[in-house]
């Protein structure tokens, strides 16, 4: 026994401080250079940091995150061996959406692993993404993705964009002793870059020498025959051709450097635009060679500014874009095989509980919800009901139970007291209803009308109420029952996703109080959308008021919550809501005309005045967005924040305007705003002012383009309007 002591400390010690490196780690080096990104991401894998750097002369650190990458040292090779690859990386796609809640969070950034440099090492493996957590994170946890605390991710999610440079190394170090050598590199490939890109203008030969022909291949996937063959048919059959280079950085890799910028070409039948990266690497005579590329078209935005009118395009002139599979992360492929080696048991469990049932194989994130399904024998029938494949349709849509239903809603019973199999659907009643005469036909008709005509109304209120109570109690179950199977909850996609969320929400914090009040209730088609003030809260004296906005589905004989929404507000709900759910106030409130004149014509219902004071105010509202608008599109910084309210509240943090401010004033100077377009304006006025719904289109210097939904909240101030809200979704 004494002799195990040192042994566990020395594995504690190599656990926490491993000093040896693993075959293949690169200890990147950060140079300050006139090609360096204007802003990019090192993560050390060492340290377990996430850094963000920008370089406005000189180079200047301005985040630093804890993170966690993957489970083993070293470059990834191969998929499964739980590493998170080193070398250079770009941010493809942002996602925050239909993500596994546990193992992402809410918000993931999709990386451009492999990369022409891992085609050419013959690296295998998919899906490396900077992602949150929905719990807190843990240091060498990942099977090689890296992982930001949910909150620290959302802090970066305004600074990161598409086509964003990410260093993944081993170690970082700034300005190192390689420093000299490695700013003589990048002036090299920059240079490289501008040459080759002339030679290609002037349809020289000299246009094949900057590359590697072995290499080249391999990561384009065609022999360099090929490849030199279709250039030289289009340098013979164009009088001339223009390519023009706008922006070229250089980002040095393990051994290669990467050089990206936005490219415009022109010829006769073509005008494309796009950006573009090469991947450099020495040759055996000691020159850096394009080993690989990559392209991704771009709208034309500084072509047509040239004057020059393409003919009808020539398809074989076009370059195209380099192909993105939307896969999933190496992350969830780890937890699929540990599904899938689990299959058989799973098919076990399944036939036991569902009397041979055949469970086919489930579809990821659902896997946890059929286990605990199964082992829940009060729900037998109503999973086997919905699981049965191809039922044909139920004579009576109240009669169909599913397990998506509350536990605590019974389903009716069958009208015929006929002796039925252990696991009957609900669609088979009809063959055996009609071989006899039913003993009561009278009743049965009344009661078949009765269900035709459903109060509506009647159906959302208890809805709601079931809904509500669970939240308040912390039942799960019946919470997540009250969902469509697709509906969305702010970032969440699916009942999965919201249960995942709320069970460990709830593990930590669960909720004592639940009040709605001010409740609406519209039709909208076959939809119907609740509005009203909300109070929250937990147990350990957290709460919160704002507005939600719900929009049930029908669901059957029922309805579902397809999609929920929830703006954060000062506002209390007065007077407070207890739980019956009587009390829910389903009706618009009447305007004080309509109350003192019940008995009056429709057309006198709002007067005059009434309306012309609210043209009024729509129109001050737009006004002050158009103002917003054209402050941050003209980069006007204090005219900008001037629209805020001090105690403004972004994304649902109240971070007020002078974390705005900083935070705009550090992303403009390397990248200002260059066009803000504002499309489908709704105002809407609400019980504290007004709010403003659109579709904005940002661009940046840098040409990279960001689209989404936007909603603000305007009250007023002095003479005016301010913000008192912002909520941006991406699309």
């Amino acid at each position: 026994m004494k002799r195990s002591v040192p042994v566990i400390t020395l594995l504690l010690l190599l656990l926490l401080f491993p000093g040896r490196r693993a075959a293949g780690e690169w200890a990147a080096e950060l140079v300050d250079t006139p090609w360096s990104p204007p802003q990019f991401v090192a993560v050390d894998k060492q340290a377990q940091n996430f850094a963000l750097f920008s370089r406005q002369s000189p180079l200047r650190q301005i985040e630093s995150l804890p993170c966690a990458t993957g489970q083993e040292l070293g470059d990834k090779f191969k998929e499964g061996d739980l590493k998170t690859p080193e070398g250079v990386y770009f941010i493809t796609r942002r996602r925050n959406a239909g993500l596994n809640y546990d193992l992402y969070g809410d918000l993931a950034f999709v990386l451009d692993f492999p990369n022409p440099m891992d085609v050419l090492r013959r690296k295998s493996g998919h899906g490396i993404w900077i992602h949150g957590r929905g719990h807190s994170i843990t240091p060498f946890e990942t099977q090689g993705c890296v992982a930001l605390g949910t909150p620290d991710i959302h802090k970066v999610d305004p600074e990161l964009a598409e086509r964003m440079p990410v260093i993944i190394a081993n170690s970082i170090h700034v300005d190192g002793p390689d420093a000299a050598r490695l700013k003589e590199e990048g002036q090299a490939v920059v240079e490289a870059t501008k040459a080759w890109a002339k030679a290609w203008q002037d349809r020289s030969d000299a246009f094949f020498a900057f590359h590697d022909p072995e290499k080249f291949a391999i990561t384009e996937g065609q022999p360099f025959a090929a490849f030199r063959s279709h250039k030289e048919r289009l340098f013979r059959a164009l009088p001339w051709i223009q390519v023009t280079l706008f922006d070229v950085r250089a980002v040095p890799g393990p051994d290669y450097w990467v050089t990206y910028f936005i490219q415009v070409y022109r010829s006769p039948t073509l005008i494309s635009q796009g950006v573009k990266r090469l991947y450099w690497q020495r040759n055996t005579d000691g020159r850096f060679r394009i080993v690989g590329m990559e392209y991704d078209e771009m709208p034309v935005t500084l072509a047509d500014k040239s004057g020059i009118k393409a003919g009808p395009v020539n398809q074989a002139e076009v370059e195209p874009s380099t192909p993105r599979q939307d896969t999933v992360s190496e992350e969830e492929t780890q937890v699929r095989h540990l599904v899938d080696a689990q299959q058989p048991i799973l098919e076990r469990m399944a036939q036991k509980a569902f009397h041979a049932l055949k469970l086919t194989r489930p579809a990821t994130p659902e896997d946890q919800a059929i286990l605990e399904v199964a082992m829940d024998s009060g729900a037998k029938a109503k999973v086997a009901t919905d699981a049965l494949p191809k039922a044909p349709p139920a004579p009576a849509p109240l009669a169909v139970a599913t397990h998506e239903q509350s536990p605590k809603i019974p389903s009716p019973a069958p009208v015929q007291p006929a002796p039925q199999p252990p696991i009957v659907t609900v669609a088979e009643a009809p063959a055996a209803t009609p071989v006899p005469s039913a003993p009561q036909p009278a009743a049965a008709a009344p009661q078949t009308q009765k269900m035709a005509k459903p109060d509506p109304t009647a159906k959302i209120k208890t809805v709601l109420e079931t809904w509500r109570a669970a939240w308040e109690k912390g039942q799960l179950d019946a919470y997540v029952a009250c969902y469509a199977t697709t509906a969305k909850q702010g970032t969440l996609t699916g009942k999965a996703a919201i249960r995942a969320q709320k069970k460990h929400l709830w593990t930590e914090k669960p909720p004592v109080r639940v009040d709605l009040s001010d409740v609406t209730i519209t039709p909208r088609g076959k939809d119907f959308v609740v509005e009203g003030l909300q109070h929250y809260r937990d147990q350990a004296g957290n709460e919160d008021f704002g507005r939600k906005t719900l929009v049930l589905t029908p669901s059957g004989a029922d309805y579902r919550i397809a999609d929920e929404t929830w703006t954060k507000t000062d506002a209390r709900p007065t007077p407070p809501v207890a739980a019956a759910g009587t009390q829910l106030k389903s009706e618009p409130k009447p305007s004080p005309t309509v109350a003192q004149s019940p008995a009056a014509p429709a057309e006198k219902a709002v007067p005059q005045p009434k309306i012309a004071t609210t043209t009024v105010g729509t129109t001050q509202a737009a006004t002050t967005v158009e103002t917003w608008r054209k402050a941050w599109e003209a980069g006007q910084l204090d005219d900008y924040v001037a629209c805020y309210a001090p105690d403004v509240i972004l994304g649902g943090r109240r971070d007020g305007t002078a974390a705005l401010r900083a935070q705009k004033s550090r992303l403009w100077k390397s990248r200002p705003p260059r066009r803000v377009t504002v499309t489908d304006l709704a105002i809407t006025p609400d019980a504290n002012g007004f709010k403003a719904e659109f579709d904005q289109e940002y661009e940046g210097s840098d040409g990279v383009k960001r689209r989404g939904h936007k909603v603000l909240l305007l009250r007023p101030a002095g003479n005016g309007l301010v913000i008192t809200s912002e909520i941006w979704s991406r699309s």
